[in-house]
């Protein structure tokens, strides 16, 4: 059996047996709320830098479960990194604190890093090392040595696929693979908590899909991510929840239908429908501008197909309105299909205003 979790679930420690616990389930049959465990809050956080006259970080607060997979979403210079560096214990806020895991940087910082892995946008790497020298090097600071360690390192390359490349050295390996190495090398001492600042930047398609599944896989192993970009489709399909900053604030966060509502207050929906005859399609375009009283920039017409794509702000009761109104005016409806904006769209209105 594996002496570390990577090849096997991660197990708790068992209470004693006439130990009593509080948990969630318990809490439920009992009536009460089920109690929340946060791996991440941040109180009221605040950090100027010296010689600037804004606030990196405003008064940011949030709260992030255990065992979710939480994206930090902003423009370049927003201030995610800030936040992330603040958690990782590496810069001090001007005022306000984090808890990871009940525990705040500010009291007790030590325990604090014994519990997180961080990634940061840049990294250094000692390029003459080969790729598992490099991290049987860092084991060794862990105190971990002999067969532990090598079983450890094998492990660790097997999960962010570089097995194959444990003889290779660092000098003239992609961004990609080195953001893996490091991510390999923030897990060698089983922290609770991950944070990767832009671990998509800079890599090729392939490596961001790679990527995505790793997070996916590190979830499902009971970790909390939290993970930045400015890419936002780098995270909307990964992410349990989201918060967007801008300019050092939280503006929006929780799921993404949530953060949908929080702009717009209705969700933007597209509608896609195809007609019979040019004139249909000519009458669908009309009863469009007459059911939403919008704009041609927000309907698509494709003649040679037939088809009209429209945004409509609403549910999808409000779909169903619109498809009854056009049986209404007399358009011949062929098909008709409707999905919800994705959180881009939301964030680049929301950026506009």
């Amino acid at each position: 059996m594996s002496d570390y979790p990577y090849s096997l679930p991660t197990h708790e420690p068992q209470p004693e047996e006439n130990q009593e616990q509080a948990t969630p389930a318990a809490a439920a049959v009992a009536g009460e709320a089920p109690l929340i465990s946060y791996a991440l809050e941040s109180f009221s956080l605040n950090k100027r830098y010296p010689h600037r006259t804004e606030n990196a970080l405003t008064d940011l607060n949030l709260q992030i479960p255990e065992g979710q997979v939480y994206g930090l979403i902003g423009a370049n210079g927003a201030g995610k990194t800030t936040f992330l560096k603040i958690c990782a214990t590496l810069l001090a806020p001007t005022s306000g604190d984090v808890k990871i895991m009940g525990i705040s940087i500010k009291r007790e910082p030590d325990k604090v890093r014994r519990l997180i892995g961080y990634v940061p946008d840049e990294f250094g790497l000692y390029t003459e090392m080969q790729v598992g020298e490099y991290l049987e090097f860092f084991a060794s600071c862990y105190g971990l040595h002999g067969k532990k360690r090598t079983r450890l390192v094998n492990e660790l390359l097997q999960l962010v696929d570089l097995a194959d490349k444990r003889k290779e050295p660092l000098l003239g390996m992609s961004r990609g693979m080195k953001q893996r190495l490091c991510l390999a090398h923030s897990l060698l001492h089983d922290p609770k908590v991950l944070l990767l600042d832009e671990p998509a930047s800079g890599v090729d398609p392939r490596a961001r899909f790679e990527l995505r599944e790793l997070v996916r896989e590190l979830s499902r192993m009971g970790k909390t991510v939290v993970v930045s970009s400015h890419v936002l489709a780098d995270l909307e399909d990964v992410c349990h929840s989201i918060a967007i900053i801008q300019r050092g604030k939280v503006v929006a966060n929780g799921t993404t239908p949530e953060v949908a509502d929080s702009f717009g207050g209705s969700a933007l929906r597209t509608v896609t429908l195809r007609v019979l005859t040019r004139l249909d399609l000519l009458r669908a375009q009309e009863a469009a501008h007459n059911f939403m009283q919008t704009v041609s920039e927000s309907i698509v017409v494709d003649e040679e197909a037939r088809r009209l794509e429209v945004d409509i702000e609403g549910n999808e009761a409000s779909c169903a309105d619109f498809l009854s109104y056009l049986n209404r005016v007399g358009v011949n409806v062929a098909s008709f299909g409707q999905k919800a904006a994705r959180l881009e769209e939301y964030f680049l209105r929301e950026e506009s205003i």
